[in-house]
């Protein structure tokens, strides 16, 4: 066979793979766009992004009194694993600790600078384990004049369904995005949460809420999304995906429950302070 016809054979099928895996979102993509409109609700308006020295982006939520606290994934903060082709060393602070959050990015909104104040991730034998990956993030100044308190679920049990995500994504930076139309499948001792919401690169962090008559309320964030290796192949998203089946397709958020959830009630009373020294 001639040499420039097996090339063509060898590339045709790259060629068909690549759209998908480019346009692949962990599910048959129910995102949709935040409007102004649709926003009303204080857990989607307070739902923000992450830049971390300028250049990655993830997604975390904004709360406390004194709209100062933002929580996310703990490899949002910390390394969760060695790279040495990118200088990455497990276990150290990300950017060099630049942090910054944004609730309105695509809307022309400020940069606020904040910094690390605890991670699941801060000892070492925690780092890379999904039940430790958490962080809670200190702004520098209030990113709204008011925010609302976002309240925690505390049984993990009543939000098998009306479950949201709020957050962005690699395919379309910058834009708040989020699923209605998502479920839990099932959960773990560990405080880990596999869900069939709308996930891809970049949604780490998102904050995902158990919505009743109205009312949001915080489950869990989340981490990461993987392909079964026998079921299109794999790594974190995976390829193209035709429809979503939680028994090849996962996608993992943490509970805000345990360490985190005492961790974040500290740093929320000491927001509520900051707050007070504010009205003096």
């Amino acid at each position: 066979m001639n040499q420039k016809i097996k090339t063509l054979f060898c590339v045709l099928p790259l060629c068909a793979v690549l759209p998908a895996a480019l346009g692949y979102v962990m599910g048959p993509d129910n995102r949709v766009e935040i409007t102004e409109e649709a926003s009303d609700a204080d857990a989607i308006r307070q739902t923000g992004m992450l830049r971390i020295q300028d250049e990655e982006f993830v997604s975390g939520l904004l709360t406390g009194e004194n709209c100062d606290v933002v929580i996310s994934a703990g490899h949002a903060a910390i390394y969760w694993e060695s790279t040495p082709r990118k200088g990455w060393v497990k276990g150290e602070v990300r950017g060099k600790g630049k942090f910054r959050f944004n609730i309105d990015p695509e809307g022309g909104g400020d940069w606020q600078d904040m910094a690390l104040v605890t991670s699941g991730y801060a000892h070492d034998d925690h780092v890379g384990k999904d039940e430790h990956d958490w962080s809670i993030f200190r702004i520098s100044s209030p990113a709204l004049s008011d925010c609302k308190i976002i309240s925690v679920l505390k049984d993990k049990q009543n939000c098998k369904s009306h479950l949201q995500m709020a957050g962005f994504h690699f395919d379309r930076p910058a834009t708040k995005l989020i699923d209605r139309n998502c479920s839990v499948k099932r959960s773990a001792q560990s405080g880990i949460i596999v869900h069939d919401c709308d996930t891809k690169d970049g949604s780490s962090g998102s904050p995902l809420f158990c919505e009743y008559n109205g009312e949001f309320t915080l489950l869990a964030i989340n981490i990461s999304g993987l392909t079964n290796r026998d079921y299109y192949d794999a790594g974190v998203y995976g390829k193209s995906g035709r429809a979503f089946h939680y028994r090849q397709h996962k996608n993992f958020a943490i509970a805000v429950g345990g360490e985190f959830y005492h961790a974040l009630m500290r740093e929320m009373s000491a927001s509520k302070l900051r707050r007070n020294e504010e009205k003096r």
